[in-house]
């Protein structure tokens, strides 16, 4: 019964210390008007992600001008990009292609909207319809089978 309460104070501890580390942001700071104000800086994630946008945007307008003032007829993006980009000819035979579809999905809808159910035919017996007998008779029970020879292929 000891080894028991050991194992449920193991357990206990072991969960308390899980929950203070997935939870420990919260576990030491004190809200309300006694918590001390926060110190902030420039070493902070804001300004160390918005230098890096500056920089990196200073550095892409150096590029770009440099790449520019090459004497090329076009920007290498722009080349790189008709370069996958589709051909007018594509565009029109897919667009044509999708009008077809479309059309041909517009009619199968009028046709199928138009069709209607067969009548319901209201059975008296519907238990005579399936492969068992209604009066719990055997199937073959009441057929003499004596003079039946099967036949094997």
């Amino acid at each position: 019964m000891a080894s028991l309460f050991n194992r449920a104070a193991i357990t206990a501890s072991r969960s308390g210390r899980i929950v203070q580390k997935r939870f420990g942001s919260h576990a030491h700071h004190p809200t309300g008007p006694e918590a001390p104000p926060t110190q902030e800086g420039f070493t902070s994630g804001g300004f160390k992600l918005a230098l890096t946008a500056v920089v990196g945007f200073v550095a892409w307008s150096r590029i770009d001008e440099h790449l520019t003032n090459q004497g090329e007829e076009k920007h290498p993006i722009t080349r790189y990009i008709e370069y996958y980009m589709r051909s007018e000819k594509e565009s029109a035979r897919l667009n044509e292609q999708h009008i077809v579809l479309a059309q041909q999905a517009a009619e199968e809808r009028k046709f199928y909207s138009a069709a209607t159910l067969p009548p319901k035919v209201q059975l008296r017996y519907p238990d005579l319809m399936s492969n068992a007998s209604g009066k719990c008779i055997q199937v073959g029970s009441n057929v003499s089978t004596e003079g039946v020879a099967p036949k094997f292929h």
